[in-house]
């Protein structure tokens, strides 16, 4: 029975870290107007497949700031298309119009050059599936399975705690 004691205690304490953790991480993409940064590198989430198997959808990536000048053929930037959306692919080519791209996964090169003010960075690193979790804790389910439920089990066992050191007490005094 003690080792089941600990085994919950570790495991709730593992939960309660991961739960702080989780809420520091969308806390601090909340101060940055939904852009979260760790260690200089913005975290993006990678939604499609255009840079298998380089890094699939469901990764993250850490995309670190790099002036146009550095960018050489061959590295991976992340910029905004002309609609708007954010794209991360590799560098084919470097003309005087711009940086010709291309999605590993992609036939086609991109229609659309890349200019000088689209450019948000380079891409640092990338870790496989953590996407899927941060974008399931964004959702409303998420968050209130990874912050409603550790809450409310913190909140039950500690009033079971308290419940059980009463009824302790009240013995001892009988």
């Amino acid at each position: 029975m003690a080792i089941l004691k600990k085994i919950v205690s570790i495991a709730t304490s593992l939960l309660l870290v991961l739960v702080i953790a989780l809420c520091a991480f969308l806390f601090i993409g909340k101060m940055n107007g939904g852009k979260t940064v760790l260690f200089g590198n913005e975290i993006m989430v990678v939604l499609s497949g255009s840079m298998s198997p380089t890094f699939n959808t469901g990764s993250i990536v850490g995309v670190g700031p790099i002036s146009y000048e550095q960018i050489k053929q061959g590295d991976i930037i992340t910029f905004k298309d002309p609609e708007g959306r954010t794209i991360t692919h590799r560098v084919l080519e470097i003309t005087e119009n711009g940086l010709v791209t291309k999605g590993d996964a992609n036939d086609a090169k991109d229609t659309a050059l890349v200019t000088k003010d689209r450019v948000i960075g380079e891409v640092q690193f990338s870790v496989p599936l953590v996407g899927y979790l941060i974008e399931f804790v964004k959702s409303k389910v998420g968050m209130v399975v990874f912050l409603g439920v550790p809450g409310l089990y913190l909140i039950v066992s500690q009033i079971w705690k308290l419940l059980r050191m009463i009824k302790e007490k009240e013995a001892a005094a009988n």
